[in-house]
């Protein structure tokens, strides 16, 4: 085998897209994929969460304040750290509206509301595709 083969594949230029809809109701199963998002990014990955079912209910003001994490403080940190890195924010629009009962206004910012149907065109586009 040749070094080249072994040798890890350049994250840049790369996709993923991480599909969230796990929400406040499962506070142990939220922290990591932001944490994970967020260290793809810094690692110039093209990085996209798109949250649908109750997974939005993260993304509403003052929702992220209320996930308590385990060792203390609570999920706005991991949030910040993802957006603050460069990952990409999509919230079903139908999951907010439907499940959620979230309005437009009632987002964080740095959130884009899109169709139901944008999340196949995001998953043939990716690379990779992570389901929490």
């Amino acid at each position: 085998m040749s070094a080249e083969a072994t040798r890890p594949a350049d994250p840049a230029g790369k996709k993923i897209l991480m599909v969230m809809t796990t929400g406040p109701e499962d506070p142990d199963k939220t922290y990591a994929p932001f944490y994970t998002a967020a260290l793809m990014a810094a690692m110039e990955i093209d990085t996209t969460m798109y949250f649908l079912m109750h997974a939005p209910e993260l993304l509403r003001k003052g929702g992220a304040e209320a996930v308590p994490l385990k060792k203390g403080g609570n999920l706005k940190m991991f949030v910040d750290m993802a957006l603050e890195n460069g990952v990409k924010f999509l919230a079903c629009a139908e999951s907010c509206r439907d499940l959620c009962d979230i309005p437009p206004g009632d987002l964080i910012d740095g959130v884009k509301l899109v169709g139901s149907a944008t999340l196949a065109d995001l998953a043939l586009d990716a690379d990779s595709v992570l389901s929490f």
